[in-house]
């Protein structure tokens, strides 16, 4: 076993957003794009999915507000 191969192994995905950008495949996806001249595309991708998850997370903050206004 080489010792690249041992290394990945330990590395963990990030658990909180601030450890998002030390990711090494976060790293790899930013390498790959400037690589491969893909910065438009990824933009577009990444505002996509901001824009998913800004719906997801305006959901869920309306059901908790909902949730409180009905116990009170």
């Amino acid at each position: 076993m080489s010792l690249e191969t041992n290394t990945e192994a330990v590395v963990e995905s990030p658990k909180t957003p601030r450890n998002f950008r030390t990711a090494i495949d976060i790293e790899n996806f930013y390498r790959f794009v400037n690589d491969n001249d893909l910065r438009r595309e990824a933009k577009i991708m990444l505002e996509l999915i901001q824009q998913k998850v800004m719906i997801t997370v305006k959901k869920k903050k309306k059901e908790t507000k909902n949730l409180k206004k009905n116990l009170h």
